[in-house]
């Protein structure tokens, strides 16, 4: 099955779906009279509902009561959470006289109504969250906690006496609580320096300096130099070798076009070649610039003076290149010599014509692709006009 059918399948059976789930809310919706109030101790609900007035249809919401406990009821719910605030309140601790870690101090009765109201005579050792604030004790301190129990208009008090206990076996994080504390008592009784504690709960502390993380950014610094690096040698590598594709390309018909002449009139292949490297020698003595194609052909007569074979030479020629046009030259030398060709001269006009044409395409897309380099400095151009034309105009608009 094709994607697109795929696509308009579930796209109709969703639509489908929907129309007939759409339906059915609409034909099964009855005008409501009455509404199942949540029974005690359930909580209030929130209601969305649609009312209508005057043929509009409006959305409107509420909050739908829970039933009121009975007089004998609500004591007896009242009762029952002071009875169980205490289990509750301990959490994780054994007993009220060892208490080690968070109590629990919840705003809210679990699964009632009843509110819980706490109070203690010092907060400062317990949150209102019920974390246990012992890391700096020493010895058991005594707290008295009220716990107000309210529902509807009545209400209980449940209290208790707890010890909070200095922690025994503590976690990391209080050792580090701990540490803190002892650094902040240690500030407020000296001046010029702090001396850093050396042992807690018997056990040896030690103290460092983080590491100087410039390492880290120097190391990744270099890493990225050094990828930069590669890849703008690459890139290089990829603009030379791309250069001279196009140097070589621009002096191809110029090197056809001479040895067919060389060759049309009567010139051996060789002897044609041996000229075009003379002159190409005596131009690069007056001007200075080498050029990538003339260059291989001079290593191809260099070739040929130290004994290889001309028609292999110049497939090697051809191949060193690595340009169709050079290769198909390359082969069509080498053919000849070792076939024989009547009419080479005649390919070779006929290759001459067909490079001219290639370089004139070729001198068109360069001169395309100069203007879109030329693009953005003419708009940064145009963009500088732009200012300075407007800055004046709305410089005397503000004034």
């Amino acid at each position: 099955m094709k994607y697109k059918t795929k696509f308009l399948l579930v796209a109709l059976v969703g639509g489908a779906l929907s129309l007939a789930c759409f339906f059915y809310s609409v034909i099964s919706r009855e005008t409501l009279t009455c509404l199942p109030r949540p029974k005690s101790g359930e909580g209030d609900q929130k209601q969305q509902l649609l009312v209508e007035l005057q043929d509009q249809t409006y959305p409107f919401s509420f909050v739908l009561q829970e039933v009121p406990y009975e007089r004998e009821a609500l004591s007896a719910r009242l009762l029952e959470a002071k009875e169980g605030i205490g289990p509750l309140f301990l959490k994780d601790n054994q007993d009220y006289e060892h208490i080690f870690s968070s109590v629990f101090m919840p705003a809210v009765y679990p699964d009632t109504s009843i509110t819980v109201q706490w109070y203690l005579d010092s907060w400062d050792y317990l949150d209102p969250d019920g974390r246990v604030k012992n890391t700096s004790l020493k010895d058991a301190v005594p707290v008295q906690v009220q716990a107000v129990l309210s529902l509807e208009d009545q209400s209980l008090t449940w209290e208790q006496e707890i010890q909070v206990c200095p922690p025994v076996n503590p976690d990391t994080q209080q050792k580090l609580q701990m540490l803190e504390s002892e650094l902040q008592m240690l500030q407020e009784a000296s001046k010029d320096q702090v001396v850093l504690p050396d042992m807690l709960l018997g056990e040896p502390v030690v103290w460092y300096r983080p590491l100087d993380d410039r390492w880290m950014w120097m190391l990744g610094l270099t890493l990225l130099s050094l990828v930069a690096l590669a890849s703008g040698q690459n890139q290089e590598k990829d603009k030379e070798q791309k250069k001279r594709e196009r140097s070589m390309q621009l002096d191809y018909p110029d090197i056809v076009s001479r040895l067919s002449l060389y060759m049309g009139a009567g010139i051996s292949t060789r002897k044609s070649w041996e000229r075009l490297v003379d002159q190409y020698e005596k131009k690069v003595e007056d001007t200075k610039k080498r050029r990538p194609a003339y260059e291989e052909m001079k290593r191809t007569l260099y070739e040929m003076q130290s004994g290889v074979s001309e028609a292999l030479a110049y497939e090697q020629f051809g191949s060193r290149c690595q340009i169709q046009v050079y290769l198909k030259l390359g082969t069509l030398l080498s053919q000849n010599l070792r076939k024989g060709t009547r009419n080479l001269a005649e390919l070779l006009q006929e290759e001459s014509r067909e490079a001219f044409e290639n370089r004139k395409a070729l001198a068109k897309r360069m001169g395309e692709e100069c203007e879109s380099k030329l693009l953005l400095p003419m708009m940064l151009m145009l963009l500088t006009i732009l200012i300075l034309i407007m800055y004046p105009a709305a410089v005397s608009f503000q004034t």
